[in-house]
């Protein structure tokens, strides 16, 4: 192997010319480890009940926290390595268009409905008009499977919180339940 095959970097990975780190990159990757570390050192902080028979609120924020290091790490490493991504050569969008703001404001709507639908429906009935709300404006083909898909992860979502890891998330509102759903 010649010296300057060994030397040239992996295929798919360019290095800064004239520079051997990128300083802004590696900032930014060591701003996401300190943010892990912040968040697996918040988490242990989390009070947790004496009779929790099931996972527990820490959990999630310990699986987020490790998972963040991990990858933080590994990017810092290969950094270190000399090892840079390749910059984005632009999106698959038409930069000529416009902001759509009729579906803007439909998403935000949908996401502020959360406020009124919660109490008023319940958890899967409100992650419906979230899902639905949010992925038809945005080109869902067919409405119906958007439904089905936000009623799927709202009880999936309503069964983890609630069952797996002891949430209080409503499964019925009081509408639901004044009409007896």
């Amino acid at each position: 192997m010649s010296e300057a095959s060994a030397a040239a970097p992996e295929a798919g990975v360019a290095a800064a010319p004239g520079r051997p780190y990128r300083v802004e990159s590696m900032v930014f990757v060591g701003l996401l480890i300190a943010l892990a570390v912040s968040v697996l050192l918040t988490a242990g902080a989390i009070p947790e009940p004496a009779s929790a028979a099931g996972l527990g609120p820490r959990v999630i924020p310990y699986a987020v926290g490790g998972l963040m290091l991990a990858a933080s790490v590994a990017v810092f490493v290969g950094q270190l390595r000399g090892r840079f991504g390749e910059p984005d050569g632009g999106e698959d969008i038409d930069l000529e268009s416009s902001t759509s703001w009729v579906t803007t404001a439909i998403v935000v709507l949908a996401f502020v409905s959360l406020i009124i639908t919660i109490p008023a429906l319940g958890w899967p009935l409100a992650v419906t008009i979230l899902f639905a709300g949010a992925a038809i404006p945005l080109g869902a083909k067919r409405w119906w499977v958007a439904v089905l898909v936000g009623f799927g992860l709202g009880v999936a979502t309503w069964f983890a919180f609630g069952q797996l890891l002891g949430l209080s998330l409503p499964a019925t509102g009081y509408l639901t339940s004044w009409i007896g759903i």
